[in-house]
């Protein structure tokens, strides 16, 4: 069985039950769960209500959301020229889907089944709008938006061992830094996290270039 995955912003592509490829946006936030909380607040909307008022829409308005900084100047337009609030939620939505397809999942074959994960799967404006653009169902199981946890329960379980997991994170001091990596044009801007102090991951470069590593850091900071 041949299939994709859509975990908020990344792509999962999985054949025969194995995990064949992956991607995730690092380009932008518009699509995010966290966009589309901040476009409810702008709007005075409860953001659980999201999906069902985009379902109410006759129509889906045109929203430039392909940026952060765009949507919300092209959703305060569209409120000034008179577009009906769902409709813009509707819009939305329809950018979400849009945006994902054309960055994350471009250039891939995309067939049935379709699953989608994450905290954006519960919008079912989002759901609509991902079935309209691709001509084909897609999944949301009831507990999708718990997946990661209930993967990390999986390999705790398969382990059997209980030190091979920390599970006293809450007393774990985790920090994040930001660093622009000026080794060339792209000036990437890089995402590091720490635990106690020791660099544990970092994600945000576009090339070699940018990659941070515990054995390498030093040449960063």
């Amino acid at each position: 069985m041949t299939g994709m995955t859509i975990p908020g912003k990344r792509r999962i592509c999985v054949e025969n039950g194995v995990a064949v490829d992956y991607a995730m946006n690092t380009l932008c936030a518009a699509g995010t769960g966290a966009f589309l909380s901040s476009q409810a607040h702008r709007l005075g909307v409860e953001v659980e209500d999201f999906g069902r008022i985009a379902l109410s829409a006759k129509r889906a308005a045109p929203v430039a959301a392909r940026c952060t900084v765009f949507a919300e100047s092209d959703l305060v337009h569209k409120l000034q020229v008179g577009y009906p609030k769902e409709e813009i939620i509707a819009g939305l939505c329809k950018a979400v889907a849009g945006n994902y397809l054309n960055n994350v999942a471009k250039g891939k074959k995309i067939v049935s089944p379709v699953v989608f994960q994450g905290g954006v799967s519960k919008n079912q404006g989002v759901v609509k709008m991902f079935e309209e653009e691709l001509g084909m169902p897609v999944l949301v199981d009831e507990k999708g938006h718990l997946m990661g946890a209930f993967g990390i329960a999986v390999l705790a379980k398969e382990s059997r061992r209980e030190e091979a997991f920390d599970f006293h994170v809450t007393d774990i001091e985790f920090k994040t830094r930001e660093v622009t990596c000026g080794k060339c044009a792209n000036h990437c801007e890089i995402i590091c996290v720490f635990r106690e102090g020791i660099l544990i991951d970092s994600w945000g470069n576009r090339c070699p270039n940018g990659e941070i590593t515990a054995k390498n850091q030093s040449d960063k900071f």
